[in-house]
């Protein structure tokens, strides 16, 4: 461990740090030369971009397909735990060119030649020996590997793994080392912000010193609730940290549309921004000209992505189930209409079957992907295509901020989206209760082999 480390570890352990203290060591940590000083035949630029966020269930391969197609620079998967993909056979479809992880009993992890220039992988790890064999696992088929620092769900927690190690700084700068020095790849990390901004700042500015090529931060701490206001404000110190390094800083929390992007990019200085719950709604909220309808466009795209790629039926239900139509004048749909769409897919058993029960075609799944390749070649930068669109009159509308809910405005978090009082998002939700054997007969019936063989191999593993 260098010096520096060591002793700003010895000085936490033996008695609580002032904030005084806090910044002189940040200001120590500033000072010193990167711990593993890399350079990469093929780097990921993690500027300036709107990127998926890692989401259980949710960030599955059809959503971040779609995710590129509409504007997305960069995917994140969904946070995987390194024993879960340990030892997995690597099989590739001869057809449709997928590449599935699977241990025998489902698929683990799936991915496409096409993503893999944009793809982030996210492990799960409490050991650096763990962390670099998950990630050697695996990274023929990704760009970059990412450590989750901030996942407040108690699997992942009660593992030590996630927010459990902004509490564990020595063990999370140890497994990021590891990584760097092991790996072939970008490394970046994903935490939350600690309750204090001092140790926040302390804790940035170490693992900024470790080389990671990236730093996300959600604006919130690991107890607060998504009905709590992401504190942007905070991040604006966090951000003159990485610029120091040459190091980007990434913001996550209250993502909902371009003028909050804009703001996000103005108040705290980060180049990117990353995306979860309104992309879980409606993926094309990447796009510079503004969200599309998801019946009439969205759904028809991911109903052939899906058909032809064999993405699992139950998580394929499970991804139409999240999405939300939007207001007139993007949709013009009837409650009626909503309804209708709503009781097709649940009553759906298969992508034909939903699409006969809306009236439209699964289209060519194909032709859908030739489509996403021309898309990706054109690709620039989605600020300045942004600004184009709005010179030209060419974007559409704002997607409203979300209502705030009873159950926010009372202080209580949606309980489906809940897992021990934090809220984790309906999809991580449901994943960890599906897992505990909690979820309702609806859900259970929708998901199928695979979808329940990746939750529990996770649970197993860390378990293990």
């Amino acid at each position: 461990m260098p010096a520096t480390a060591t002793a700003t570890a010895t000085a936490t352990a033996t008695e609580p740090l002032s904030a005084a203290n806090e910044l002189r060591l940040v200001e120590d940590e500033m000072a010193q030369p990167v711990d593993v000083a890399r350079t990469y035949e093929a780097a990921l630029d993690y500027r300036n971009k709107l990127v998926l966020a890692p989401m259980v269930r949710t960030g599955t391969l059809p959503t971040r397909l779609l995710s590129l197609y509409y504007g997305a620079g960069l995917v994140w998967s969904p946070e995987i735990v390194d024993k879960a993909i340990i030892g997995a056979r690597r099989e590739v479809d001869p057809k449709t060119g997928v590449i599935t992880y699977t241990k025998g009993q489902g698929a683990i992890f799936t991915t496409h030649p096409i993503e893999k220039p944009y793809l982030v992988f996210q492990i799960g790890s409490a050991n650096p020996e763990l962390a670099v064999e998950a990630a050697k696992t695996v990274m023929q088929d990704v760009s970059g590997i990412d450590l989750n620092c901030g996942c407040p769900k108690p699997f992942s927690t009660h593992a030590g793994m996630g927010a459990a190690l902004l509490s564990t700084p020595a063990l999370l700068l140890s497994i990021l080392r590891a990584l760097l020095s092991a790996i072939p790849l970008p490394v970046s990390a994903k935490i939350r912000l600690l309750p204090a901004q001092p140790a926040t700042l302390l804790l940035a500015a170490r693992i900024l010193r470790t080389g990671v090529a990236n730093l996300t931060v959600h604006c919130r701490t690991r107890d607060m609730r998504s009905s709590e206001r992401a504190m942007w404000e905070r991040l604006g110190e966090i951000v003159a940290l990485g610029t120091r390094r040459g190091t980007p800083v990434c913001c996550n929390g209250d993502g909902q549309g371009w003028a909050n992007w804009e703001r996000i990019r103005t108040e705290t200085g980060a180049t990117s921004v990353m995306l979860a719950r309104s992309a879980e709604r409606n993926p094309s909220v990447f796009s510079p000209a503004g969200p599309v309808d998801t019946v009439t466009q969205v759904i028809p795209r991911l109903l052939a992505l899906s058909a032809y790629l064999g993405n699992s039926w139950g998580n394929t239900k499970f991804l139409l189930a999240q999405f939300k139509p939007l207001g007139p004048p993007v949709s013009t749909l009837t409650k009626a209409e909503r309804k209708a769409v709503s009781e097709a897919v649940s009553r759906g058993k298969s992508e034909a079957e939903v699409a006969e029960r809306m009236g439209i075609e699964v289209g060519d799944g194909r032709a859908v992907l030739r489509d996403l390749a021309a898309r990706l070649a054109e690709r620039g930068d989605v600020w300045a295509e942004r600004r184009m669109r709005v010179e030209a009159g060419e974007a559409g509308p704002e997607l409203e901020p979300e209502p705030a809910s009873a159950e926010a405005t009372s202080g209580e978090a949606n309980s489906d989206a809940t897992i021990d009082g934090f809220q984790v998002g309906v999809g991580q939700a449901e994943a960890v209760k599906a897992a505990e054997g909690v979820v309702g007969a609806e859900i259970a019936q929708a998901d199928d082999e695979e979808a329940l063989y990746n939750t529990a191999s996770t649970s197993a593993a860390v378990r293990a």
